[in-house]
């Protein structure tokens, strides 16, 4: 599967993600990544979010904390149950499981 639309969850100060808030991601890897940047460097590093429902921004994301996740689904349209999960090993890696 070649893209894949996501939501983000977790961290400190951020509420539930909304429909408005889905991104999509070229590959697993790229998702794994953003992951990773936006927690490791979010406080100083602007992260580029691809919205699929509004329009693409630059953003800091300070507030990430370590129990960030991003639910990936295969379809744009088909939200009601994740297809992946990616998130922060307990020792700090980015694992990904399927749902």
């Amino acid at each position: 599967m070649g893209r894949w639309f996501g939501l983000r969850h977790g961290g400190n100060g951020y509420g539930p993600p909304q429909p408005g808030d889905l991104e999509e991601f070229a590959s697993l890897a790229e998702a794994r990544r953003k992951l990773a940047d936006r927690h490791r460097y979010g406080y100083w590093q602007r992260s580029h979010f691809a919205f699929t429902r509004r329009e693409a921004a630059d953003v800091l994301t300070p507030c990430v904390g370590d129990d960030c996740e991003i639910t990936l689904y295969g379809s744009a349209d088909g939200l009601d149950y994740p297809d992946r999960r990616i998130f922060l090993g307990p020792r700090g890696g980015v694992r990904i499981e399927r749902c």
